[in-house]
Order: C-alpha cells, then sequence, then structure tokens
C-alpha cells in the first residue's frame, strides 16, 4: 500500500489522512497540527479543508468538557498555529475558525478577534484567497468580504450570543476609515450599522450559561434519579391520579413564574440598552470625527441610530443631520 506521501492527487491524499487518523482512535491535537503543516500543499482541495475542520470540531470542541465550550488553551494553540507565519495562508486555516465559532456554544473572545483582523489583514491587503474568494484589489470591501465578516461577528462568545463586543466594533471602524475612498459593496454600510449599533443598543442577555454552570448541570443529570420521581416514591402510599396532577401543576406554575421573571428582566435589560448612554456617545462620536469625511458606512450607521435609539445624549444627536 501506498504511504500518504505517495498517494498521489491531492483529494486522494486527503482520503488516505483521514484513515491515519480516524481509522481505530479519536482525532488528537497532534493530528490537527500534522494537517495544519500539510495545509500549504493540500489547502485548496475541499476534502481536505473537510477533514482539518472535522478534525478541528472533534479535537477543541467535542472533546471539550463540557462538549462544544472552547478552552481559553484550546483557542491560544488555534490563535498562535494559525499565525505562527504571519496569519492565514489558505481557504482551509479560515474554514477552521469558521467551524469552530459557528459549533461552539461558547468561545473566548479572542478567537473571533483573531479571525475578525485577519479579514481586516484580507481587505486591506487585496489577498483573498485565505477567505475562500479570489484577489481583489486592495483596500476595497467585497460582497464576499461582508459575508466573511458577517460570519465571525455575530458568532457566540463568552457570556454573549449576537451581541457585537467593542473590539469588533473598533476592527468596523478600522476598516471603513481604511476604505473610505473606496467603492465598496453596498452591503457593506449596511453591516456596518447595524453592527455598531448592535454594540451600543444590544444587550448581552441571551447566552450559554458559564462553563461551571454547564458542569453543574451535566453533574445534576448524571445523579440517580431522585427528582420527582423520587418525590412520589417517597409518599406515604401509592399517589392518586389527583395527587400527581396536583403535583404536576404546581412544579408547572413553578416553571411559568420563572419563565415570567426571565422574561420581564430580558425586556427591562433591552429597554435599558435601547437609550444610548453618555459614555457610548462619547465613543462613537470620537470615532466619527476622528478625521476625514463621514464613509457611506458611518452616514448609515448615524441613520440607524435616529431611527433605532430610544434616547441619545444631544452631542450625537446633533449628528444625525449628517444621515444618510
Amino acid at each position: 500500500m501506498a504511504s500518504i506521501a505517495q498517494a498521489g492527487p491531492a483529494t486522494t491524499q486527503a482520503g488516505a489522512l483521514r484513515r491515519q487518523i480516524y481509522g481505530d482512535r479519536d482525532a488528537r491535537r497532534d493530528d490537527f497540527d500534522m494537517l495544519l503543516s500539510r495545509a500549504a500543499a493540500l489547502g485548496a482541495d475541499p476534502e481536505f479543508t473537510t477533514l482539518l475542520c472535522d478534525v478541528a470540531v472533534d479535537v477543541f470542541l467535542l472533546q471539550a468538557d463540557p462538549e462544544y465550550y472552547l478552552a481559553d488553551s484550546d483557542a491560544a494553540h488555534v490563535i498562535d498555529s494559525l499565525g505562527r507565519n504571519g496569519g492565514l495562508s489558505g481557504v482551509a486555516e479560515f474554514a477552521v475558525l469558521k467551524a469552530l465559532l459557528s459549533h461552539a456554544v461558547d468561545a473566548p473572545p479572542a478567537l473571533a478577534q483573531f479571525a475578525l483582523r485577519e479579514v481586516e489583514k484580507a481587505i486591506l491587503s487585496g489577498r483573498r484567497d485565505a477567505l475562500g474568494g479570489q484577489d481583489h484589489p486592495a483596500g476595497v470591501v467585497m460582497a464576499s468580504d461582508v459575508e466573511a465578516l458577517r460570519s465571525i461577528l455575530f458568532a457566540p462568545s463568552r457570556g454573549s450570543l449576537l451581541h457585537v463586543t467593542r473590539e469588533s466594533a473598533e476592527a468596523l471602524f478600522d476598516i471603513a476609515h481604511a476604505t473610505a475612498q473606496a467603492d465598496n459593496a453596498p452591503e457593506f454600510a449596511d453591516l456596518f450599522a447595524r453592527a455598531i449599533g448592535n454594540y451600543l443598543m444590544g444587550a448581552a442577555v441571551i447566552g450559554a450559561p458559564s462553563r461551571e454552570e454547564a458542569l453543574a448541570v451535566e453533574a445534576e443529570l448524571n445523579r440517580p434519579a431522585d427528582g420527582f420521581l423520587g418525590f412520589l416514591s417517597a409518599m406515604m402510599h401509592e399517589p392518586t391520579r389527583r395527587q400527581i396532577g396536583d403535583a404536576l401543576e404546581s412544579i408547572g406554575g413553578e416553571v411559568e413564574d420563572r419563565d415570567a421573571e426571565i422574561n420581564d428582566a430580558t425586556d427591562a435589560e433591552l429597554a435599558a440598552h435601547a437609550a444610548i448612554d453618555a459614555g457610548e456617545a462619547q465613543w462613537v462620536i470620537a470615532h466619527l470625527t476622528r478625521g476625514g469625511a463621514l464613509t457611506p458606512a458611518e452616514r448609515r450607521l448615524l441613520g440607524f441610530l435616529r431611527d433605532e435609539a430610544a434616547s441619545a445624549p444631544p452631542e450625537l444627536t446633533a449628528l444625525y443631520d449628517q444621515a444618510a
């Protein structure tokens, strides 16, 4: 049988690598590292890209405790491995970032920030092949770049879901200013406005439980069944249908009360964040006025804030007449 190195075309090599890794064991971290070392030669092959993503998800998410919680140390290893030679060098590596961010229930914000800055680097340098697209003129945001940004901006981050972080908002402003004179894809202005608006007015109230909370729930589920069934078995005599119905009604009422409390708290949190406070206003004004005319994306942002913010300090509302 030919060795992997002698296996022939790229697709054949990817298949041989998959059989080697998954033949009679689970994937390991050194398998991920080995595949990355071959990415320069095999990364253009879709089968190899799929294999690399499968191994990354298996090693860093499925083998995590609890599952799908990306550990800080694992995120640091991925960032260090992908950034070792100056950043992403091929489409397979960006696919790994998207796979981890899209499958993780909880991921360190540093991983999304690394991915976002790599997209920024590709836009400003003109090299899009690492993102899965064709190269374009440097300093222009293309429609494919917008989709790459979108896949990262709203990925689950620690303690937050669908909430844009300040670091991500900063990166978007950097891209907007660096491409101010370019004929950017119109989709960028809309993404920019919604993402910055999300940072300013979004409430990070919908998120996965912390790792510690998830482990506690997991431990509770693994305990011998002694909850409601235990309550029934501990009764003095065999429960009647009426007694069981009363107990279930009581438990159901408690669940409904708890759900109502959570919904009320969420509504209050969202309402509080819909108003832009003085600190947030100062932050966005500093970015909007740090030199040069407003970009189309920034004018779109002002229109978004004008229409969506419950309230804002007068120094910010004074800029609304410049909205697109």
